[in-house]
């Protein structure tokens, strides 16, 4: 913990800092939604603004101001009076493709919310996921990818889950999004079978393009279905759930774990990786809690609920799963728990 003495000017400048970051957040999406960081990187990584802009086709004044504005928060750098180059590494965590940039356009996206947010506090109006446009889900879809190799890295780890699923085992995964953990799956399991659930239509139809595009379509099916619906039976060897469990109706929890547990096999598993609540006060100053915290924020309006690490390992028990990890560091900021199928008519408390 830091010794630096907390005084009422120290205070007023972290306010001032969240300010600017807000207007960093703004240059950051613009930047990339208007193709300023691909031009500077297709032009050596400096250039000037009526360079950009006549590239572009954009106007040379609010380009001027958009580069020194990005200076000032530290994207850019003067170079000479005229010219603006890339800060250090800027032009590599601002690529088209890299998380920077895609988590900017998604925060960017959801801010939108907010000036709802006071009405919405009076009366206890909702916003949904579903209710937000295409352009937030292009690029939430782009973040969601990120996390495929890391949740199909967690599911090789599982004790006899590589052999299973290299034999042709079958995996679903539950809000397959835009599909990737799907495609992931299919490109590193030759034999297996994935099946994705996914009731948002943009998610399914982009889903399935990709699934054609990548030459999947034969072993691996989207459903537009929610995870409530599950009507499968002893088919699976492996579920994945990754960041969606919150986004479930609270009420409808419980029936979608177990719809889990009859469509997996006996000695199945469940993959569940999502948000953990805080649960006393230590935690709200715990890092591993932060982005929860702030997901709940932004999704307060939405009808989500992070549930605490304490409410979930109390649904899988109910549900007849049987916890074997669960560990904060799998994925990072996210909580992974791996919970197995108990064999039919035995509980844990019978364990």
């Amino acid at each position: 913990m830091s010794n630096r003495e907390i005084t009422k000017n120290s205070q007023a400048r972290m306010i001032r800092s969240w300010m600017l970051g807000l207007h960093a957040t703004y240059i950051t999406d613009i930047g990339g939604r208007l193709g300023y960081f691909a031009e500077m990187r297709r032009r050596g990584g400096t250039v000037s603004a009526k360079e950009l802009a006549e590239t572009l086709e954009l106007d040379p004044w609010r380009t001027k101001v958009w580069c020194q504005a990005a200076c000032a928060v530290g994207i850019l750098q003067a170079d000479g009076d005229t010219r603006f180059a890339f800060a250090p590494f800027m032009d590599v965590l601002l690529g088209d493709e890299a998380p920077e940039l895609q988590t900017a356009h998604v925060l960017a996206s959801l801010a939108r919310d907010f000036p709802a947010y006071p009405e919405a506090f009076r009366t206890g109006a909702l916003k949904t996921f579903h209710d937000h446009d295409e352009d937030f889900f292009h690029h939430q879809g782009k973040v969601s990818a990120l996390r495929a190799p890391v949740v199909v890295a967690a599911a090789r780890k599982l004790p006899g889950m590589e052999e299973r699923l290299g034999a042709g085992g079958r995996v679903m995964d539950i809000g397959s999004g835009s599909g990737t953990v799907l495609v992931r799956f299919a490109e590193e399991f030759a034999r297996c079978r994935v099946t994705g659930i996914e009731p948002l239509p943009y998610f399914a139809e982009t889903s399935r393009t990709l699934l054609q595009e990548k030459g999947f379509s034969d072993r691996v099916e989207v459903r537009s279905v929610g995870g409530e619906a599950l009507s499968f039976e002893h088919e699976f060897d492996l579920i994945t759930m990754v960041q969606v469990f919150h986004e479930l109706p609270d009420a409808k929890k419980i029936d979608v774990l177990h719809g889990c547990q009859r469509s997996l096999k006996p000695g199945g598993i469940l993959l569940l990786v999502d948000r953990c609540a805080p649960e006393t006060g230590a935690d709200l100053h715990d890092r591993r809690f932060t982005l929860s915290i702030l997901e709940q924020w932004f999704e307060v309006t939405w009808g989500n609920i992070v549930n605490t690490r304490s409410e979930i390992l109390a649904m899988l028990h109910d549900t007849g799963f049987t916890v074997t990890q669960e560990n904060p560091d799998i994925v990072p900021t996210y909580w992974t728990f791996v919970a197995e199928k108990q064999d039919a008519g035995i509980k844990r408390s019978d364990i």
